[in-house]
């Protein structure tokens, strides 16, 4: 997020795989949130049908997958393709959330 008064960092700078929660505040309340959350993919995650909502995955700070625990594990459904450079970091990142469910 972006904080009146701050610099930037490079953009350079790799932005890590990140797993949020269902109803997280950043797809909630960021005023800007499209930058995060894609239109076209919002009804996927936010619709009357499913009330609780879905965990969604992060690559390079917007919502690319959803996940969702079942049967002790983490699924992970990708909306598009998940680029191969980080496809080792979104693994880590399933296994370490699936070890702290466990």
């Amino acid at each position: 997020m972006d904080l009146a008064g701050l610099d930037l960092p490079d953009p350079d700078v790799p932005v890590p795989v990140r797993f949020l929660g269902h109803w997280d505040a950043v797809l909630l309340t960021h005023a800007r949130r499209t930058g995060v959350l894609p239109e076209d993919i919002r009804s996927r995650i936010f619709a009357s049908s499913n009330p609780f909502s879905v965990g969604t995955v992060l690559i390079d700070g917007r919502v690319v997958a959803s996940w969702s625990l079942r049967a002790h594990r983490i699924e992970v459904v990708p909306y598009g393709p998940i680029p191969t450079a980080v496809a080792h970091e979104l693994e880590a990142e399933r296994e370490a959330l699936e070890a702290f469910h466990a």
